[in-house]
């Protein structure tokens, strides 16, 4: 056997594991819906890989448990901060756009990026620039944006998908 063909046996069966446990919580573990769940999830595993083959680039999932508890926080905390800014007028709203060179040309990391940039304190991710290797933000405040926490958070994003992404994407800027 190939590495190739091992690879994506490998993942088929992850990805196969995955969605039989999200079968089961959205049918409450049914029985009569076991023989209906083993097509769907044989049928969804083999479009997943068609669709996503098993060589691009993937997100660790140990690597998602360190990262989510601090982006939950983050997000909670963002959310809370623009909420009080539209209540106490005093507090500074001055949005604008910024254009940020992205460190890495992977594209699964920037989108990945530009979601989780979305969900944090005042950012708004309008997708990448014009093909230049860098992403547009509308930010909420533009006086106190700090790019160097775009930066941060793109180094952690990377970091989700390992080395191999790091090591293969020449940088921009």
């Amino acid at each position: 056997m190939g590495y190739r063909f091992l690879m994506h046996a490998v993942s088929f069966l992850n990805r196969s594991m995955i969605l039989a446990l999200l079968w089961i919580v959205l049918t409450g573990s049914a029985t009569d819906a076991l023989p209906y769940g083993a097509v769907a999830v044989v049928v969804a595993a083999a479009l997943s890989l068609r669709l996503y083959p098993a060589d691009r680039p993937g997100v660790g999932a140990w690597r998602v448990a360190v990262f989510l508890p601090r982006f939950l926080v983050q997000s909670v905390l963002g959310g809370l901060d623009v909420a009080r800014r539209a209540f106490d007028p005093r507090l500074p709203v001055g949005p604008g756009w910024v254009e940020l060179p992205l460190a890495s040309r992977q594209v699964e990391a920037n989108v990945l990026l530009g979601g989780v940039v979305s969900m944090l304190p005042g950012t708004l991710a309008a997708g990448p620039g014009d093909g230049d290797g860098a992403m547009a933000l509308h930010v909420l405040n533009l006086p106190s944006f700090a790019s160097a926490d775009f930066h941060s958070q793109e180094q952690r994003i990377l970091g989700l998908f390992g080395p191999r992404v790091i090591a293969s994407e020449a940088p921009h800027g």
